[in-house]
């Protein structure tokens, strides 16, 4: 009896720890924000100037926008 007890108080325990499901907000990620204007920058919906102000970085020229977002374009996403 006392080990069938411990059973289901066991079970019980995991499956309500795994029903809980963590609250997912609809909100984005600065990252992936980021990932999105850079994309945006490289697909040629925007322009050079308008990705540099958005991103908000202090670059100048098409390269160094290139080097920064040289990172997101592999990025897989998270949301």
């Amino acid at each position: 009896m006392k080990r069938l007890l411990l059973t289901l108080l066991s079970a019980f325990t995991l499956i309500s720890a795994c029903s809980k499901n963590p609250q997912i907000t609809n909100t984005v990620s600065e990252t992936q924000r980021q990932r999105e204007v850079c994309l945006d920058w490289y697909g040629y919906r925007i322009d050079t100037g308008k990705a540099i102000s958005e991103l908000d970085i202090k670059v100048e020229t098409e390269s160094e926008l290139m080097a920064y977002c040289e990172f997101f374009k592999n990025v897989a996403d998270t949301i």
